[in-house]
């Protein structure tokens, strides 16, 4: 076996559990249980309150870790203190409990009610597509409040008072601009890994696969 492919080859004694990249898997009484595994040298280093993020971001943070850890664990006290574990993580890198306590609530109400609907068909309904504007914006913490500006769009271009609203308006060929929502796409400033490790790849070669012999 050592010499397939000049790989070196660990084995270990069978077990009844085993580690298959970020999940245990476990036999106990015939049955097959999950948990999530964590690799102890991990720092945990989550981006903190502190820096220049979207506001979203520990929304998106914390919806997709607590999904997560509802997917991979089988047991309800295997939730409760991975939920908990990441919780404290979080208030250590200087999240107030206050305010993402909330966030982590509703999260386990959209993890059990998605994990609930992925075992039944889900027909999309037929829906127009909305005539958007996008605006990208990098973003600041000195920026206007997203809410802000939606009120600015609809009140002063969308929906003036006493006038045409927008989505009625022709342009110069005499169609309608038709345009009703607006939508704010942030990106994040670059850091210091994007200004002091640009990576440009070019004359890739041969593929990987073209130097396995059968």
């Amino acid at each position: 076996m050592q010499e397939w492919h000049g790989l070196q080859w660990e084995f270990t004694t069978p077990s009844t559990s085993c580690t298959f990249m970020d999940m245990t898997i476990a036999i106990n009484n015939n049955t097959a249980t999950t948990t999530i595994f964590e690799k102890a040298q991990n720092l945990y280093l989550y981006i903190p309150p502190t820096s220049a993020h979207p506001p979203g971001m520990i929304h998106s943070l914390i919806y997709g870790n607590i999904l997560c850890i509802h997917r991979l664990c089988s047991h309800p006290h295997d939730i409760h203190s991975k939920s908990q574990e990441f919780f404290t993580r979080l208030t250590q890198r200087g999240y107030s409990p206050f305010k993402i306590t909330p966030v982590f609530k509703q999260a386990h109400i959209n993890a059990l009610s998605f994990l609930s609907r992925r075992n039944y068909p889900h027909h999309q309904p037929n829906i127009p597509p909305q005539n958007k504007l996008f605006i990208h914006l990098q973003n600041h913490p000195q920026d206007p409040n997203p809410h802000k500006i939606h009120q600015l769009w609809n009140s002063c271009v969308a929906h003036p008072a006493q006038q045409t609203p927008l989505r009625h308006i022709k342009n110069l060929h005499g169609n309608k601009i038709n345009i009703e929502h607006l939508t704010i796409a942030y990106s994040r400033p670059p850091n210091l890994g994007n200004l002091f490790s640009i990576h440009k790849i070019s004359g890739r070669g041969m593929n990987v696969s073209s130097f396995i012999v059968d």
